[in-house]
């Protein structure tokens, strides 16, 4: 009875497979293997990677890339592999650990990686479809888990960056669409190095034609927004890239792809729609990284981006009403940064118009006014027959509507609003001016455009508007003295109206004071905020407020000691009422010395203190980012940089003595008294007339000696060139002489001497008249020009010497020049010699390499045909012995016939005695015709048994050639597997010297 086998496990066959992937010799076995452990990797991936993993990559590379190069066995290795990374969750074995262990194993070896990256390479004979799909999707799970690893390889790996980017020109979809995600997860948080790489192989270029390809902005969908995440990557932070992404065309290709995002005229799908919008939100991000403040490469991007008409593109979707406000905030927040603090940009800018999604009223279209521009009226532009067109406005007036005039409109698309306007106006003084001047005309003639002068002081408006208004007048007058006295001198009423008068700095403290009744944070915010901006440094202003500020006093100090309930308010008005107290005067209408009880009495020095530090302490101040993360959406910019800065000057304030006050436009802390000062002013006048009086002394005494001066160094000059003229005089005569005696010095030697002597006494006599002279005069300079002489003099020889010292050192310097010139040659010489040396190297190095090149081109083509021929040997030896178990049969049969052969043969010889015996006994016999019959029979049996014999022995030798045959083809055979390296084996032997001596035998 046969038995039940036992049952095999998968962990018994997976250990089956990878030691038959390890010993197998065969294409077809090891195939047959990976497809085994493929269909136990989903399940018992722990079991295969930790059994198999080695060689199937081993098995990629022999059979793949660098053997035969089967694209089969490459296919289902890397979906082995693959399924590994990507293991059934239900399995008992699935784990994270499995993905990083085998990252590891990729990762850790170069040549692990090149070998899939060289599966990239489109002229490869084996990268079709699945092996190119399949290497990207390994690469990108090895990336998920070892990203910093992978991109050193990637780096290493010759032509790896290159292979990777050649994805995205792939005609198939999977493939280029998986080499995308790869090359974004490859640089995101990559390296400068690696990202200059991939830049520098024309991706930009490439990413928009792709995006072009899959139908444009709307219709590509996630293939736009993962090509705008890989540019993303490129451009963040690296201004070499973005000089290249300017450089190779794609700003103009970026604008027309941003053209895309406004919405279509026709219906559109949902899905097409919200691609669309998802696409131009991505493309807005990327625009705001070229356009980072503070970058060096900004200022180049901006004017780059706003030539290629950014502005006008980004400012129409931004007024588009059909796009969702998230979009149209950001492409408001990219317009501020594409203009901020370039006076070029910001002026150009101002002259773009847009079109208004809502209709004017006809009173609106004869008189709008604008802070900064003014528009006349319909019929002074064009005919005066309504247009069928929608209106269009100029963007500044639209700006200051979105952002004053619309309540309903989203709280973060009116905030972004403010930020151009704060952008149009920053770092230009001139546009800052005519902004304001234009904002006081419309204030003044009560004019009913946007305006933030009329949107500050209205009571009817709502504390969103108010708080963006004091974001831009905080803007207009910070650091600015002027703006700051011409707001001050704006009056809010007309006084022929019978109303009091006020003016815009005690309209605003009314403001503030009204809000601060009335706890609006939002309000308080915006008035106490402007306030401190206006009346920092500003004492004028403080007397200006002070005026009407008793009530306002009165408020800030309640708000303080109310901090606990809320303590936003009560640090804006610490603020507020530190900066009054700071820069208030001994003449302000409430005097310092009036102030200062208020503030120590009734408020305390602890409780001011204590709001300044909550405010500091609010999140919203702390952690303030200009895009908007302010209290409420209304903190403004200037006073949050103005508050941190000089808190620690509000938080002295309290403490000065109030006889003490700092001086007009003045950065110290520091003041003065002023009863002292006044004290001083008069000593000061008496000081200064004694002072002029001693002045007019010392320039009379001061101009008398100069001219004594002048005169002395007059003298000394003139004495100066006498001796000069002197000296050449003697000079002149000495040459005259000396040329002289060389002419009569062959001829008159004698009279030499005594024209000599004579000469010499000459000059003896000249040069004692000259210095008879020269005393003379100089006597008469005075010992002072004497000892001025002498220190010339000196001066000369230190000269002299210090030039003899320099000449000595420039002989010095030119003798190791002179040497170091040699040392220049002769390592010139020595550099071309070895440059010679080295090309000659590099010559016969790249001689080796092309012959190592093909020795190894030939080494695989040896192992290629060894195989072929191990496998026609392993043929051929089982054809031998098939053959030598046919040899055997012959012999046996042969044998046989032997047998059959003498038991013939001697049959045939008793017939042959048979028949001898019959011819006898028919010779003796008397009856012969009996005899003759068996005679007759006898005979003819004894030919039958020739005949017999004679078929027997053809028969023999028919099976002797064969078997001779088959011998031979048996030892060629054997000859051909030894050739191989073949063993043949003792048996064998043995059964061959037997089988020759059973031939010796037969023979």
């Amino acid at each position: 009875m046969l038995k039940t086998p036992p049952l095999q496990t998968a962990t018994a066959t997976i250990e089956t497979l990878c030691g038959r992937l390890q010993s197998t010799t065969l294409l077809e076995d090891r195939r047959a293997a990976v497809l085994g452990l493929r269909s136990f990797a989903k399940q018992y991936p722990a079991s295969v990677a930790s059994g198999s993993l080695r060689e199937l990559i081993a098995v990629l590379r022999r059979d793949g890339v660098e053997g035969v190069g089967d694209v089969d066995t490459i296919r289902l290795v890397l979906e082995t592999l693959l399924m590994l990374f990507n293991p059934d969750s239900n399995s008992p074995e699935a784990s994270d650990e499995i993905a990083y262990f085998m990252a590891d194993e990729f990762s850790m070896r170069q040549d692990n990686v090149t070998l899939l990256l060289s599966l990239l390479d489109p002229s490869s004979p084996y990268a079709d479809y699945y092996s190119r799909l399949y290497s990207v999707q390994l690469l990108s799970a090895i990336c998920a888990a070892r990203p910093e690893r992978l991109q050193e390889c990637v780096l290493s790996a010759p032509l790896g960056v290159s292979r990777l980017v050649g994805t995205l020109d792939d005609g198939r979809d999977a493939v280029r669409n998986a080499g995308l995600l790869l090359l974004v997860d490859l640089t995101s948080g990559a390296n400068e190095d690696l990202r200059k790489i991939v830049a520098f192989d024309d991706v930009f270029v490439k990413v928009f034609a792709l995006i072009r390809a899959e139908g444009g902005l709307a219709d590509a969908g996630v293939v736009a927004q993962d090509c705008l995440s890989l540019l993303a990557n490129l451009i963040k932070g690296s201004a070499s890239n973005q000089t290249m992404f300017r450089e190779s065309g794609c700003v103009a290709q970026m604008i027309r792809l941003l053209q895309e995002g406004s919405p279509p005229e026709d219906l559109e799908s949902a899905y097409v729609r919200q691609g669309r919008e998802k696409a131009a939100w991505g493309l807005l991000q990327l625009l705001a990284l070229f356009l980072e403040p503070g970058e060096r490469i900004s200022a180049q991007n901006q004017t780059s981006f706003f030539r290629a008409g950014a502005a006008q593109v980004l400012i129409g979707l931004a007024f588009s009403a059909e796009l969702p406000p998230p979009i149209r905030t950001l492409a408001l927040k990219d317009a501020a940064a594409l203009i901020a603090a370039n006076a070029p940009l910001q002026e150009a800018f101002a002259a773009l118009q847009v079109e208004t999604p809502q209709a004017r009223t006809e009173k609106d279209k004869l008189s709008v006014q604008l802070n900064g521009t003014r528009s006349g009226p319909a019929s002074a532009r064009g005919s005066a027959r309504p247009s069928a067109e929608r209106p269009r406005t100029y963007i500044i007036e639209a700006l200051l509507d979105l952002t004053l005039k619309q309540p309903q409109a989203d709280g973060s698309l009116r905030a972004a609003s403010c930020s151009v306007i704060q952008a149009y106006l920053t770092n230009h003084d001139r546009i800052k001016l005519h902004f304001l001047q234009r904002a006081i005309a419309g204030y003044t003639e009560h004019e009913t455009a946007a305006n933030v002068l009329i949107t500050l002081l209205a009571r009817d408006q709502d504390s969103a508007s108010k708080g963006y208004a004091s974001w831009v007048v905080s803007d207009l007058v910070y650091d600015s003295p002027d703006a700051k006295a011409v707001l001050a001198a704006l009056k809010e009423r007309v006084e022929t109206e019978g109303e009091d008068v006020l003016t815009l700095i005690q309209a605003l403290g009314s403001h503030l004071s009204t809000a601060l009744q009335a706890t609006e944070e939002t309000l308080v915010a915006a008035y106490a905020g402007l306030i401190t901006v206006l009346l920092w440094e500003f004492a004028d202003g403080v007397d200006n407020l002070l005026a009407e500020g008793s009530g306002l006093l009165q408020a800030l100090v309640t708000a303080i000691n109310s901090g606990a309930s809320n303590p936003v308010i009560a640090g804006f008005a610490a603020a507020s009422l530190g900066t009054i107290y700071e820069f208030s005067t001994k003449d302000s209408p409430i005097p310092r010395r009036t102030l200062a009880p208020l503030l120590t009495q009734k408020l305390g020095r602890g409780k001011y203190l204590e709001a300044l530090a909550q405010l500091r302490r609010e999140p919203a101040l702390r952690d303030f980012d200009v895009d908007g993360a302010a209290h409420g959406g209304l903190l403004s910019r200037a006073f949050v940089d103005l508050f941190l800065v000089e808190y620690s000057r509000l938080r002295k304030a309290i403490d000065k003595d109030p006889a003490f006050e700092v001086l007009p436009l003045s950065a110290a802390e520091g003041g003065v008294d002023r009863d002292v000062l006044d004290d001083l002013r008069q000593q000061l006048q008496t000081v200064k007339d004694a002072l002029e009086h001693a002045q007019r002394d010392a320039t009379a005494s001061s101009q008398q000696h100069e001219q004594d001066r002048l005169s002395a160094s007059k003298d000394l000059q003139t004495a100066n060139a006498e001796i000069d003229r002197l000296r050449r005089i003697n000079q002149a005569m000495q040459q005259g002489h000396e040329a002289e005696l060389g002419k009569l010095a062959q001829q008159h030697e004698s009279q030499r001497a005594q024209l000599s002597t004579v000469h010499q006494r000459t000059i003896e006599h000249s040069r004692q008249e000259a210095a008879r002279q020269i005393e003379t005069r100089l006597r008469e300079q005075g010992a002072a020009a004497a000892q001025k002489i002498q220190e010339y003099e000196r001066r000369l020889v230190e000269l002299g010497n210090s030039h003899r010292s320099e000449q000595g050192k420039h002989v010095e310097t030119v003798r190791q020049l002179e040497a170091i010139t040699a040392r220049h040659a002769e390592l010139g010489t020595s550099e071309r010699t070895l440059r010679e040396q080295l090309n000659e190297l590099n010559h016969q190095h790249g001689k080796m390499a092309r012959e190592h090149q093909q020795l190894q081109t030939r080494s695989a083509q040896m192992e290629v045909e060894l195989e072929k021929l191990r496998a026609d040997g392993q043929m051929k030896q089982e054809r031998i012995t098939l053959l030598t178990a046919q040899l055997n049969d012959l012999r046996e049969e042969l044998k046989a016939r032997e047998d059959e052969l003498a038991t013939e043969r001697a049959g045939f010889e008793d017939l042959e005695k048979e028949l001898e015996g019959a011819k006898a006994a028919l010779s003796a016999n008397s009856q012969p015709t009996e005899a003759a019959e068996k005679l007759a029979e006898l005979e003819m049996r004894y030919r039958e048994a020739q005949e017999n014999e004679k078929s027997a022995k053809d028969e023999m030798e028919s099976m002797l050639l064969v078997m001779s045959d088959i011998e031979a083809k048996r030892d060629a055979y054997r000859s051909k597997v030894k050739e191989l390296g073949g063993d043949v084996t003792e048996d064998e032997e043995d059964a061959e010297d037997g089988e020759d001596e059973d031939d010796k035998d037969v023979d």
